[in-house]
């Protein structure tokens, strides 16, 4: 079974939301892995970044998980390009940050674009 057939019993909408979760999941798999070696989080952002990221790191359930991301992203507020400078494992997390937002955000829009249920 494909994506397209997928798509017709559950509603291209909800199939949106579900991949735009997926996306969402495997984004904060990549943020969670490449926190494991961040050493410069004094220069990332908000001081509570260190521990949004712990927060993030050990949700288990779905809500918190995006609940957590959100935080993460809040709280990360360096332009990647400075952490150039702080090294390749710095660079990463960055990287990571900023995929995760791109996942949040078209959850986001998937979600906006469901119909109403009334």
């Amino acid at each position: 079974m494909d994506k397209q057939e997928l798509r017709a019993p559950a509603g291209a909408g909800r199939m949106r939301v579900a991949e735009a979760r997926e996306a969402l999941a495997e984004a904060v798999a990549d943020v969670r892995q490449t926190a494991l070696n961040v050493n410069a989080w004094d220069d990332m952002g908000a001081e509570n970044l260190p521990q949004v990221a712990w927060d993030l790191a050990h949700s288990t359930a779905w809500p918190d998980k995006e609940a957590n991301a959100r935080r993460v992203s809040e709280a990360f507020t360096v332009d990647p390009g400075y952490l150039y400078s702080k090294g390749i494992d710095n660079l990463a997390f960055g990287t990571a940050v900023q995929t995760m937002r791109l996942a949040l955000n078209e959850l986001d829009a998937a979600l906006n674009a469901l119909p109403d249920l009334e």
